[in-house]
């Protein structure tokens, strides 16, 4: 859906950070170049059970050949043990080395890169599932007035399952589904229109009346069937209409029409917009936080600046977002 950053753009950002975090990680490896003793014993250990118990339904099954193949898998995994220990120890520091290049970029931006970004239940994302976590992530302020919040969230929806066994009886167990993304989190008041959701869909449909009966926000078609079909966009309840027609004008229509649906949603409420998209956010790919990112501050130029009804510019918004490297 942005429209503000080029393949070109993300590009440089992403091989800047992929140079750095080579570079560190070479660096790190130099300063500690083989696993530690707990970590090698701990992969040994590791696989050595994990030997026991396939070599001993083996053993239980095939016999005297199962107990040949127990000790061939002990010894394989004392073999390996050293392997997988370096493999970890390898991995280990290359993510570090990438959480540390993202934290320098971060810090020359004036920026945070934090272990868990902060966010509370502001929008409806924010409050689903039964459980909620934040990963990995950016924060700081484009502006004295704009603060932002960018990286990963998931929240995870537990279901009971229940199973019949031959003689009929029913065992129930619960099972969790997990949904990532990639979301960003920009401050913005919205005295006229007070809610606002935007996501890929149609706002004539089924699914947005549904919608709409069950919560304070409503579905609002704007005057152009072809953006009906292509987005659903809901309101507050008690949003001023005047106030919707001002912000959606045929130029910001057909703005939003150019750009596409594509994969973000957008909420805003309590004083913040939300941009979300499917997926967890990589550190390896810097590009697609800035993708998010744009996407958040276009909406929220479009949602907040006045007068209202304009196309936001995307020369001042690149500036805001890409600082000297726009």
């Amino acid at each position: 859906m942005h429209d503000l950053f080029t393949p070109e753009d993300r590009a440089k950002v992403n091989s800047a950070m992929a140079s750095g975090s080579t570079e560190r990680y070479q660096q790190l490896l130099a300063e500690d170049p083989t696993p530690g003793g707990g970590a090698t014993w701990g992969a040994r250990i590791g696989g050595i059970v994990v030997a026991l118990i396939v070599g001993g339904i083996l053993s239980a099954a095939l016999g005297v050949i199962g107990v040949i193949v127990l000790v061939v898998l002990v010894v394989v995994a004392i073999v390996l043990s050293g392997r997988v220990a370096r493999w970890l120890h390898t991995r280990a520091l290359q993510a570090k080395a990438a959480r540390e290049v993202v934290g320098g970029y971060a810090s020359q931006r004036g920026w945070t890169m934090v272990e868990r970004i902060p966010l509370m239940n502001t929008t409806p994302l924010l409050r689903q599932g039964d459980r909620r976590e934040t990963g990995w992530g950016v924060t700081g302020k484009f502006d004295a007035e704009t603060s932002f919040a960018v990286g990963a969230y998931e929240y995870e929806v537990d279901r009971q399952v229940s199973s019949t066994d031959a003689e009929g009886n029913t065992t129930t167990r619960t099972e969790t589904d997990r949904y990532p993304f990639t979301v960003a989190l920009v401050t913005a008041a919205l005295p006229d229109l007070q809610k606002v959701a935007i996501s890929k869909g149609s706002t004539g449909g089924l699914f947005s009346k549904i919608s709409g009966a069950f919560s304070d926000l409503r579905p609002v078609p704007l005057e152009s069937a072809e953006f009906n079909d292509a987005y659903r966009l809901m309101v507050a309840d008690d949003a001023d209409e005047v106030a919707i027609r001002m912000r959606f004008t045929p130029a910001v229509i057909v703005a939003l029409l150019d750009r596409g649906a594509g994969e973000s949603q957008v909420e805003a409420e309590n004083g913040v917009i939300l941009v979300a998209r499917e997926g967890a956010a990589e550190l390896n790919d810097f590009g697609e936080l800035l993708d998010v990112i744009g996407d958040a501050v276009w909406y929220r130029a479009l949602l907040t600046d006045t007068p209202a009804g304009r196309v936001p510019d995307a020369a001042a918004l690149r500036r805001l977002v890409l600082g000297d490297a726009a």
